[in-house]
Order: structure tokens, then C-alpha cells, then sequence
């Protein structure tokens, strides 16, 4: 499990996404809510190695969770500037993203890897 490169993007983000219950925004209940989620969405993904398909739709679903968050933390930080400030860790979901997408790459190669070889053995099709 960890000697895959996907495992090891995942964590990465997981541990990003874990550093945000530190960050300012963590005063603000729905984005620790939201936070939470992600985490646990995050590492739900890690131990389902086996099943890459759902891997890979759940790493599309946090992905698109992450943007709205971002998105969301954006129109906060707007509305109230006075009370939120700018940090490093305000872009952490954006970076999360990105290491979700090389996630992502890296396991859609391992299926596409596990699909020739079952198409060189003659296999039957997994459904």
C-alpha cells in the first residue's frame, strides 16, 4: 500500500488537509466540518487500493469538494476581511488538489497496467 506513489500523493494531501484544523479557518465550524470530510474521504481512498475504480471516483469527488471549498474560503475571506486574514494555509486545498490529480494519474496508469496484462492473459473482464 504505502510503495505506491499514489498512496504516498494521498497522504500528502491528507497531511495538508489535516494542517488546516491549525489555520485560522478553523474557528469557522462548517469549513472544519467540511475539513473533516475531506480527511476522511482522503483516507478512505488510501485503503481502498484495491479497488481502483472506486479510487478513482473518489479522489474526482474530493477533488471537486476541495475546489468548492477553496471557492467558499475565497467569498468568506472577502466578505470579511477584517476578521479572516491571508495565510499559507488558505492555499492548501488548491495544493491538495494537485497532488489528488498526480493521485489520480498514477492510478488510472495502474489500471490501465492491470488491464493489458489482462488482455495479454486472455482474461475475463472484471465488472
Amino acid at each position: 500500500m504505502i510503495q505506491r506513489i499514489q498512496t504516498l500523493y494521498l497522504l500528502i494531501a491528507l497531511g495538508l488537509m489535516t494542517s488546516l484544523f491549525f489555520g485560522i479557518y478553523a474557528t469557522y465550524t462548517p469549513f472544519v466540518v467540511l475539513t473533516a470530510a475531506v480527511c476522511a474521504l482522503l483516507l478512505l481512498t488510501v485503503f481502498l487500493f484495491k479497488a481502483r475504480k472506486i479510487q478513482i471516483r473518489l479522489c474526482i469527488y474530493t477533488s471537486l469538494i476541495l475546489l468548492g471549498q477553496q471557492i467558499w474560503m475565497g467569498v468568506v475571506y472577502y466578505q470579511n476581511k477584517a476578521h479572516f486574514t491571508f495565510s499559507v494555509t488558505t492555499v492548501f486545498p488548491i495544493v491538495s488538489i494537485i497532488f489528488i490529480i498526480l493521485a489520480l494519474r498514477a492510478i488510472g496508469s495502474d489500471e490501465a497496467l492491470v488491464q493489458s496484462y489482462n488482455r495479454l492473459r486472455g482474461g475475463k473482464k472484471k465488472k
